[in-house]
């Protein structure tokens, strides 16, 4: 036991206390030892100050609040009676040894101090092990939980207060895809580092899970540090890092709950400060934000429906509905495309308006991508064996189109489900083939040596795009038709007639949506686009409803 360490002795009995103080004194001369007559002073003073050792009455009451507050402290008991299940008890709840009273001497209550510390030196490094994550060094989530329960019970008994920085890398997921795991893990490592020496010496920076980090900030005395500190930890993860060869951009958003403004709980600040890096997310990514009751609401409502999405997933709650798309030349149906919807337990039938953002925010755009191409071809198996000849069409999302294997996986669900791969058209953004040229342009180059078409979908709403027509394996395109209702109806329906020019000099099909009335068909047929779709053209219906009618005529 170093002798220049403090004892903090709690005893109310002063012949009892003035015995203690004497063995502590002979025991450790140089020690200092401080006198305490109320338990509920000496969970006060050891919440202010560090204690090398505390030697307190065998009461486990005061031995569980003791420790909560002065986790780092030794704890040893004095027992004034022989009761083992007591004493076992005791030290079940932690206490680092009991010493009976009638048997202690110096030399005992100083063997004792120096076989705890040890033990406690023994099990504070098993006990950092099983706090530590082993990819970065940082501190794990049962850190980041003991560590908090502590600052609260502190900040209970202190005006000073403190702030939980939630901490989330944007994009992280992409670049796993991308490049591996490995080279992920590696850049999870950079970022630790770079946390590490932007917190203060005295902070906690936590890794509770994937690209998540958590930072306590301790002596808060103004939000505005907080915020001065989420600036920094952003700029400092913005720097490029350069891995295997790779430049890798990265950026972060931060959600900031403060002590105790934000919540008096661990799970409040976490759910609070979570909430707040959502929000921070959906301003642009990139910043920080602190949580806000009012704006947040609409935060905690996207939250209960993101959770709704992986529980109706599992459960499953989502359909699909099919609406067709005709050639007015004709009247034929040349297609039918496939549109999601969600039986929402409560909220009744969804359409995507309503989760799509949502589903890419939170990655299960992938998942129910996959669900949704594999159930639209058992669909067109099961209308092809009723003698219904129509392409099926699906629109291709953001996270899909970045997938390496996305051709791949798509050639397995083809095969599997026994449906030409002719009968299939997938739809693809004109804004997401100009956000994602080079890889937009490997994807048609595979998807067309399969055998699907690719359409490109909202065409004309961006600019840019022409050039890919000619260059890319694309059939056709679609159009949007609603701005022919607007108030500026005249002017854009000259830019439709001249897409649709354009795109038949290209041989090119042309579709167009949103065909709400007679007019607006008869007018795009008129110049052109005759594969016409919306509700004047036919309702969404179910796949019995498709082959049912179909069987009809």
């Amino acid at each position: 036991m170093d002798p220049a360490r403090t004892i903090l002795l709690v005893e109310s009995n002063p012949t009892k206390r003035e015995q203690l103080l004497g063995l502590c004194r002979s025991s450790s001369p140089q020690a200092q030892v401080e006198i305490c007559t109320s338990p509920r002073e000496a969970v006060s003073r050891l919440s202010q100050q560090p204690y090398s050792a505390c030697l307190l009455p065998n009461d486990l009451g005061l031995l569980n609040e003791a420790r909560r507050t002065a986790e780092h402290t030794l704890f040893l008991l004095i027992s004034d009676d022989d009761n083992v299940e007591r004493d076992a008890g005791a030290i079940a709840e932690g206490a680092d040894d009991i010493l009976p009273r009638e048997t202690l001497s110096s030399e005992s209550l100083q063997r004792a101090l120096i076989n705890a510390e040890r033990r406690r030196d023994s099990g504070r490094k098993l006990q950092e092990m099983a706090r530590q994550d082993p990819l970065t060094g940082l501190g794990n989530r049962a850190l980041l939980e003991a560590e908090l329960d502590r600052m609260i019970l502190r900040g209970q008994r202190s005006p000073t207060g403190f702030a939980l920085l939630y901490i989330d890398l944007d994009y992280f997921k992409q670049i796993n895809d991308s490049f591996g795991h490995g080279l992920g893990d590696l850049l999870l490592a950079v970022i630790a580092n770079r946390l590490r020496r932007t917190m203060r010496q005295d902070d906690l920076i936590a890794r509770i899970g994937g690209d998540e980090f958590v930072a306590l900030l301790n002596d808060l005395h103004d939000p505005n540090d907080a915020a001065l500190i989420a600036s920094k930890i952003i700029h400092a993860l913005s720097e490029p890092v350069t891995l295997s060869g790779h430049h890798l951009l990265v950026s972060a958003s931060v959600g900031i709950a403060t002590y105790p403004s934000h919540g008096s709980t661990a799970a409040e600040l976490l759910q609070h400060a979570d909430q707040a890096l959502y929000r921070a997310k959906a301003n642009g990514r990139n910043g920080y934000a602190f949580f806000n009751p009012q704006k947040d609401a609409a935060t905690r409502h996207n939250l209960d429906i993101e959770q709704g999405l992986r529980h109706g997933l599992l459960e499953g709650q989502f359909r699909l509905h099919y609406q067709p798309i005709v050639d007015t030349r004709n009247g034929d149906t040349v297609s039918w495309e496939a549109l999601l919807r969600w039986q929402h337990p409560q909220l009744g039938l969804l359409t995507p308006d309503a989760f799509l953002k949502l589903a890419e925010h939170s990655g299960l755009i992938l998942p129910m991508g996959h669900w949704v191409i594999a159930q639209a071809l058992d669909a067109v198996k099961q209308w092809l064996d009723a003698g219904i000849q129509c392409r099926l069409s699906i629109n291709l999302s953001d996270r899909e189109l970045k997938q390496p294997r996305f051709a791949e996986q798509l050639r397995q669900l083809l095969e599997r489900s026994q449906v030409p791969p002719q009968m299939i058209q997938l739809e693809l953004r004109e804004d997401t083939l100009l956000k994602h040229a080079n890889q937009a342009s490997k994807l048609c180059q595979a998807l067309h040596a399969l055998g699907v078409e690719i359409w490109l979908d909202h065409f004309g709403s961006e600019y840019g795009a022409l050039g890919y027509l000619s260059r890319l394996p694309i059939t056709g395109v679609k159009l949007d038709s609603r701005e022919l209702t607007g108030s500026k109806g005249e002017e854009h329906g000259a830019y439709l007639q001249s897409l649709i020019t354009l795109s038949r000099q290209m041989d090119k099909q042309v579709a167009a949506n949103y065909v709400e009335d007679a007019r607006i068909a008869d007018q795009l047929s008129r110049w052109g686009g005759n594969l016409l779709q919306g509700y004047w053209i036919g309702h969404p219906r179910t796949l019995d409803e498709l082959i049912s009618q179909n069987a009809l005529h």
